[in-house]
């Protein structure tokens, strides 16, 4: 069985001509902020930021609380929150296995990461269980980390990322690089106190694996079929008549995503949605130097 690092790092070289893969390296190098001497800058206190990093002579000249933020000189961590539940079983929009998708993303963030020098875990799981491995800077460990995404879907329940996060939230101390993939689902007003709380506690970035356009993709019969079933099984061609059903379906994907949009922007979380492997490299450095700009 050929390893799956080796495919994630064949996809990475195929860019290696408009050098990518250094732009990333650096953009990825200046995402982590940490505690040490170097003063770096000022922002906002939110809740589960520490109270010592409270700058209060800044505070005294301003009507909200200010806290610092330092460069850090020491080991990165990175923790991929991968959504590794049984809906990871369907396609994505460019009609791959989202399963394969999620590991192709986790996999070249996790390699820039430990090219980088830097330690990485995984926390993955379902609506009923999280599982988390330790963190390690090796090619070995992320290549174990990346079959773990792949085994996931056995026996696994649906997705729930608020699952994972939540878990990352109350046991994650040390503050790390969080870069959560997650399949479409809603995330609506009732995350936001968690994913603020995560922001606080962590430099968190989001990518989205998205769902296939039902209209566009056929089963046997040409008509849309459940993305889940063992077998392709088409939507009655009764209840597609007309362009009303269509209409109502794409009006309500938009208001959906729409909605996340919001909500991740509102918690301070950059965030890219991901439709097809081959831009999967350019999603990811888009989503670093976003991340780069929320910090400033």
């Amino acid at each position: 069985m050929a390893a799956l690092l080796t495919k994630v790092k064949a996809r990475m070289t195929i860019h290696a001509h408009r050098r990518t893969r250094g732009l990333l390296q650096g953009d990825y190098a200046s995402v982590f902020h940490g505690h040490s001497l170097d003063f770096d800058d000022l922002r906002e206190y939110v809740p589960g930021d520490e109270v010592r990093d409270i700058d209060w002579k800044a505070t005294a000249r301003h009507s909200t609380p200010l806290v610092k933020r330092y460069v850090a000189h020491r080991r990165h961590a990175l923790a991929l929150v991968v959504d590794s539940g049984m809906d990871f079983e369907a396609v994505a929009a460019s009609g791959e296995p989202k399963r394969e998708l999620a590991i192709l993303l986790a996999g070249m963030a996790g390699y820039l990461a430990v090219r980088h020098g830097d330690d990485v875990m995984l926390v993955h799981g379902d609506a009923r269980t999280t599982r988390s491995t330790p963190s390690k800077g090796t090619e070995a460990h992320l290549e174990q980390l990346l079959r773990r995404i792949q085994a996931a879907g056995r026996n696994s329940a649906g997705s729930r990322i608020a699952t994972q996060l939540q878990w990352v939230a109350d046991t994650l101390r040390r503050r790390m690089i969080v870069l959560v993939i997650a399949d479409d689902t809603p995330v609506s007003e009732e995350h936001l106190p968690l994913l603020r709380r995560l922001a606080a506690q962590h430099e968190i970035m989001w990518l989205t694996i998205a769902d296939a356009d039902l209209s566009a993709l056929g089963g046997t019969a040409g008509t849309p079929y459940d993305v889940l079933a063992a077998e392709p099984t088409g939507v009655p061609d009764e209840l597609l008549s007309g362009r009303a059903l269509w209409d109502e379906y794409h009006r309500a994907e938009t208001a959906r995503r729409a909605q996340t949009e919001q909500t991740l922007r509102r918690a301070g979380i950059p965030h890219v949605r991901v439709a097809h492997s081959h831009e999967a490299l350019w999603q990811l450095r888009r989503l670093m130097k976003r991340q780069r700009r929320e910090r400033r």
